[in-house]
């Protein structure tokens, strides 16, 4: 009878502190406010700043830049801005977080211990300078917008599913696995917002319990633009000479037809002003 007595004080307490446990994750979720940013179509993002990341968005033939920002809430997304091209022509956009208390953070790239093991990895995204050529290649300042990140974690998302490879003429280049998305995440603590200057209006995201805001900056073409090797843009966008290497599925039998590849690139040496 005393051993009953017992067990059942223990299941007891294991009960309790499951309870607690629980109502601590339940908190720590609903006080949560994100702000993730996607990277899609051309654009290039330089990491040679240590102070901040910038982002040029290539003024490429026919491609349609755009930011869209949408917040997300119990599963249900509502658009509370849609920028577009002719609002960001020119334009210099700075992205910071208010009210940090003197704490501001240069913003930081994830890398973990095994990249193999993990495709959050900043370095499977696709750096330009390091990945293909291994020095500067010094981007020219002729971009439709820039925009300067101030803060926040860089990582890698969406690993495509092939491998890819680099080919000019004849020569692959030893460069060989699948490539990640660039995507960055902010977190706000309670009374910050995030600001997004240089527009025609200042756009502010304010901290709000258990909320998630999802920010698309994009330059593709539109559906019916037919197929042209769009990663030669990136050429035309840095100074210096080099063999103009293009990307090619690994799972492809023959060079050609190469697939359409409109991403945004990594230049891990460079930096825009």
């Amino acid at each position: 009878m005393q051993n009953c007595h017992k067990i059942f004080v223990i299941i007891i307490f294991i009960a309790i502190n499951l309870c607690i446990n629980y109502n601590h994750s339940a908190i720590s979720q609903t006080t949560n406010c994100v702000v993730k940013f996607d990277f899609d179509g051309l654009q290039a993002l330089a990491f040679g700043d240590f102070s901040r990341v910038s982002d040029g968005i290539l003024d490429a033939h026919h491609h349609q830049p755009n930011i869209q920002i949408k917040q997300l809430e119990n599963g249900k997304e509502t658009i509370i801005e849609n920028i577009k091209a002719d609002e960001l022509k020119g334009k210099v956009l700075n992205v910071d977080v208010a009210n940090t208390n003197g704490k501001e953070v240069a913003p930081t790239r994830y890398y973990s211990s095994d990249m193999n093991k993990d495709t959050s990895d900043f370095r499977w995204c696709l750096d330009i300078e390091n990945d293909l050529f291994q020095k500067q290649l010094y981007l020219k300042d002729q971009f439709l917008t820039k925009i300067h990140f101030n803060t926040g974690t860089f990582y890698s998302e969406r690993l495509t599913e092939e491998k890819y490879q680099f080919v000019v003429g004849d020569t692959l280049h030893s460069f060989k696995r699948q490539i990640g998305r660039p995507t960055l995440k902010i977190e706000l603590s309670k009374d910050q917002n995030l600001v997004i200057a240089g527009l025609d209006k200042k756009i502010e995201l304010p901290f709000i319990s258990g909320i998630t805001y999802g920010i698309t900056v994009s330059n593709l073409p539109p559906k019916d633009m037919m197929n042209i090797n769009h990663f030669a843009f990136y050429y035309d966008a840095v100074k210096t000479d080099v063999p103009r290497f293009m990307p090619i599925a690994v799972k492809k039998a023959s060079f050609l037809p190469r697939p359409v590849i409109c991403e945004a690139a990594i230049f891990g040496k460079s930096t825009i002003k």
